[in-house]
C-alpha cells in the first residue's frame, strides 16, 4: 500500500499541515504525555504505534481538542495547524473539528439516512448554498469514501442499517464532507472483519491524495501497510518518529525495537 515512488525526499520537502512543540497533557495528577515534537506532513499518513495506554490516543485527541470536553485534562505546550495556535482563545473548537475531523473506533453514524448523516456537517458549517450543491457534497463524500456504487439507490435509508464496514466508510464520508486539512482515525478498522479491513486501508491510501491522515493503530502490519510516517510512544513519550521503512526496519531507539519485535507490548 505504500507508494514506493515517494522517496524521503520527497517526503521531506512536504509542508507540514500540523506541528506539535513540547505539548504536555494531565489529567489531574496524573500526567499522560511528555514533551511531545511532531510534524504531521501534507498528504502523508502518519501512523501512531505503541502499547495500550502510552499516550497514542490522547495525543491524537489533542490535534482537534477532542480532550477539552474532559473536566480533568489540561494540556500545554502548542499545536498549530497552518501556523494558527488551535489552543488560542480566539479559535472555535466547532469550527477546528470541521478542518481537522475524526474517525473513531466503532463506526459511529448518526440515527438518521445515509444523506443526512454526510450532509450533517456541510449543512451546520454552511458550506452548500442550496439542495443542488448539497447532494453534489453528499456524493462527492461518498465516492471518496468508495460507498457511493453501493448505498446510491437508497441513500434515505438508516445509516445504522449498513454492515460494521459500510458505517465506518459512511463515517469517513461524513468526516470528509467537511473538506478537512487534517484527517483523525482513532483505531478506525479495530471493529471490522478483515474484508472490511482491507477496503479501509485501501480508502486511506486513497485520501492521503487530497488530506493529511492521522492514524492511530494497535496493528504494526497495518501501520507498515497504509502509512508513511510512524511516531512511537511509550509510557507518554514520543520515543521515535520517521520514515516507516526506517523506524521497522532501522530504529534508533531500543525502545521501538523492543516493541516492534515483541518483546514489549
Amino acid at each position: 500500500m505504500n507508494d514506493l515512488r515517494l522517496t524521503e525526499r520527497d517526503l521531506d520537502n512536504r509542508t507540514a499541515r500540523m506541528t506539535a512543540r513540547k505539548v504536555q497533557v494531565h489529567y489531574g495528577q496524573n500526567h499522560a504525555l511528555k514533551d511531545v515534537d511532531v510534524d504531521i506532513l501534507d498528504k502523508t499518513v502518519t501512523a501512531f504505534i505503541g502499547p495500550s495506554g502510552c499516550g497514542k490516543s490522547t495525543f491524537l485527541r489533542c490535534l482537534n481538542r477532542m480532550n477539552d470536553t474532559i473536566a480533568a485534562c489540561r494540556v500545554e505546550g502548542q499545536i498549530t495547524l497552518e501556523g494558527e495556535d488551535i489552543y488560542d482563545r480566539r479559535v472555535d473548537p466547532v469550527q477546528l473539528r470541521a478542518k481537522v475531523g475524526m474517525v473513531f473506533q466503532k463506526p459511529n453514524p448518526f440515527p438518521k439516512s445515509i444523506y443526512d448523516n454526510v450532509a450533517y456537517g456541510p449543512r451546520i458549517h454552511g458550506l452548500a448554498r442550496n439542495r443542488a450543491e448539497l447532494d453534489e457534497v453528499v456524493e462527492k463524500s461518498l465516492r471518496r469514501a468508495a460507498l457511493w456504487a453501493e448505498v446510491k439507490d437508497r441513500l434515505h435509508a438508516p445509516g445504522t442499517g449498513l454492515s460494521g464496514g459500510q458505517q465506518q466508510r459512511l463515517c469517513i464520508a461524513r468526516a470528509v464532507a467537511t473538506e478537512p486539512e487534517v484527517l483523525l482515525m482513532d483505531e478506525p478498522c479495530s471493529a471490522l472483519d478483515p474484508i472490511a479491513t482491507a477496503q479501509v486501508e485501501e480508502l486511506i491510501d486513497e485520501l492521503r491524495e487530497n488530506f493529511s491522515v492521522v492514524i492511530v493503530t494497535h496493528s504494526m502490519q497495518q501501520a507498515a501497510r497504509v502509512s508513511q510516517k510512524t511516531a512511537f510512544f511509550h509510557m507518554g513519550h514520543l520515543v521515535e518518529h520517521g520514515d516507516t521503512a526506517q523506524i521497522f526496519t532501522n530504529p534508533r531507539d531500543p525502545r521501538t525495537e523492543s516493541y516492534i519485535t515483541g518483546r514489549i507490548g
